[in-house]
Protein backbone atom coordinates (compact mmCIF):
# COMPACT_ATOMS: atom_id res chain seq x y z
CA UNK A 1 0.00 0.00 0.00
CA UNK A 2 1.02 3.55 -0.56
CA UNK A 3 1.70 5.97 2.29
CA UNK A 4 0.31 9.50 2.17
CA UNK A 5 2.25 12.48 3.49
CA UNK A 6 1.20 14.43 6.57
CA UNK A 7 -1.60 16.95 6.36
CA UNK A 8 -2.21 19.60 9.03
CA UNK A 9 -5.74 19.46 10.46
CA UNK A 10 -5.41 22.33 12.94
CA UNK A 11 -4.78 22.78 16.68
CA UNK A 12 -1.40 21.03 16.41
CA UNK A 13 -2.94 17.87 14.91
CA UNK A 14 -1.48 16.25 11.80
CA UNK A 15 -2.86 13.24 9.93
CA UNK A 16 -1.12 10.74 7.68
CA UNK A 17 -1.64 7.29 6.23
CA UNK A 18 1.11 4.67 6.58
CA UNK A 19 -0.42 2.15 4.22
CA UNK A 20 -2.56 0.50 6.93
CA UNK A 21 -3.27 2.98 9.75
CA UNK A 22 -4.68 6.47 9.76
CA UNK A 23 -2.13 8.18 12.01
CA UNK A 24 -2.97 11.24 14.10
CA UNK A 25 0.01 13.13 15.51
CA UNK A 26 -0.37 15.76 18.20
CA UNK A 27 2.70 17.95 17.98
CA UNK A 28 3.01 20.20 20.99
CA UNK A 29 5.86 22.40 22.04
CA UNK A 30 7.27 19.87 24.49
CA UNK A 31 5.95 16.49 23.40
CA UNK A 32 4.70 14.36 20.57
CA UNK A 33 1.74 11.98 20.78
CA UNK A 34 0.81 9.49 18.06
CA UNK A 35 -2.45 7.57 17.60
CA UNK A 36 -2.47 4.91 14.88
CA UNK A 37 -6.02 3.83 14.05
CA UNK A 38 -6.36 0.49 12.31
CA UNK A 39 -9.39 0.01 10.05
CA UNK A 40 -11.66 -1.37 12.81
CA UNK A 41 -10.85 1.57 15.10
CA UNK A 42 -11.33 4.04 12.27
CA UNK A 43 -14.75 2.51 11.57
CA UNK A 44 -15.68 2.88 15.26
CA UNK A 45 -14.48 6.50 15.14
CA UNK A 46 -16.63 7.12 12.05
CA UNK A 47 -19.69 5.69 13.84
CA UNK A 48 -19.03 7.98 16.79
CA UNK A 49 -18.58 10.96 14.48
CA UNK A 50 -21.93 10.15 12.85
CA UNK A 51 -23.63 10.09 16.27
CA UNK A 52 -22.13 13.50 17.08
CA UNK A 53 -23.31 14.83 13.71
CA UNK A 54 -26.85 13.62 14.43
CA UNK A 55 -26.87 15.30 17.86
CA UNK A 56 -25.60 18.57 16.39
CA UNK A 57 -28.24 18.39 13.69
CA UNK A 58 -30.96 17.97 16.33
CA UNK A 59 -29.57 20.87 18.34
CA UNK A 60 -29.58 23.10 15.25
CA UNK A 61 -33.14 22.09 14.43
CA UNK A 62 -34.32 22.84 17.99
CA UNK A 63 -32.53 26.19 17.94
CA UNK A 64 -34.23 27.08 14.65
CA UNK A 65 -37.63 26.17 16.10
CA UNK A 66 -37.00 28.39 19.12
CA UNK A 67 -36.11 31.35 16.92
CA UNK A 68 -39.27 31.04 14.80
Amino acid sequence: MMAIEDDYLGDGVYVSFDGYHIVLDLRGQDDFTRIAMEPAVLNAFDRYRERVRAVLEQMTKKQSEIQE
